[in-house]
């Protein structure tokens, strides 16, 4: 994204996040409502300032009705964002998604859009479990990757480090709802925070991420 275009993303963004300081005051100025905030603090340290992560699980209806597009939205982020995506491993259940999450990736980043398809499919619609190997091992097989490069990937340590690295991050950052956003390991949000709109939701991470790209800069001009 050249320097016009981030230009022209933060100031849109940044009038997005005027509002927030409104809404912390009661909707619609109503004194009588009570104070809150559309986001959550959070702090997973300065690692994650140029990373925004969205927490997910197939069994979540919402996370896969907004799948495509938070996908679409993450190709709209300026360079020096980076989008991850990461199953919610919130308890021993949820291991399993995470370690077949992990193993496509190793074997074949391009085809995650797919298998996310596939292992929405299986857990929504056809009621496999969202916590069962075979679940997963029935969508790789609908997405062309040989059962033996998916049972490598899945012993492989660098796949058991990213497991164990989104257990921590999901913990730290008090994930409990899905999808989830983790915008610059300082702020978590998600649709619950706006009353489940959509199209709101995203103009809230757009600010935030605005305003990240805004305190990271004054942070790197600080003596």
């Amino acid at each position: 994204m050249n320097r016009k275009k981030i230009i022209a993303w933060c100031v849109g963004s940044a009038l997005t996040l005027a509002w927030i300081p409104a809404l912390a005051s009661g909707l619609g100025g109503m004194s009588t409502m009570p104070t809150f905030k559309p986001y959550q603090r959070v702090h997973l340290g300065p690692q994650y300032q140029n990373t925004i992560i969205e927490a997910m699980v197939y069994e979540c209806p919402f996370c896969r009705a907004l799948n495509n597009q938070m996908l679409r939205w993450a190709h709209t982020l300026p360079g020096s964002l980076h989008f991850e995506q990461m199953p919610a491993v919130v308890g021993k259940p949820w291991i399993t998604m995470a370690q077949s999450y992990f193993s496509v990736m190793a074997v074949n980043p391009g085809v995650l859009p797919r298998f996310d398809e596939e292992a929405f499919h299986l857990v929504q619609d056809d009621h496999y479990s969202y916590s069962n190997p075979r679940t997963y091992a029935l969508a790789i097989e609908k997405i062309g990757i040989s059962p033996s490069e998916y049972m490598a990937a899945l012993r492989y340590k660098p796949v058991q480090n990213l497991v164990l690295k989104d257990m921590k991050i999901m913990a730290k950052a008090g994930i409990r709802r899905t999808p989830s956003l983790i915008i610059c390991g300082r702020y978590v949000i998600n649709p619950g925070s706006v009353q489940g709109n959509y199209s709101m939701f995203f103009q809230l991470a757009n600010a935030l991420a605005s305003h990240c790209i805004s305190e990271n800069r004054i942070e790197a001009d600080t003596p």
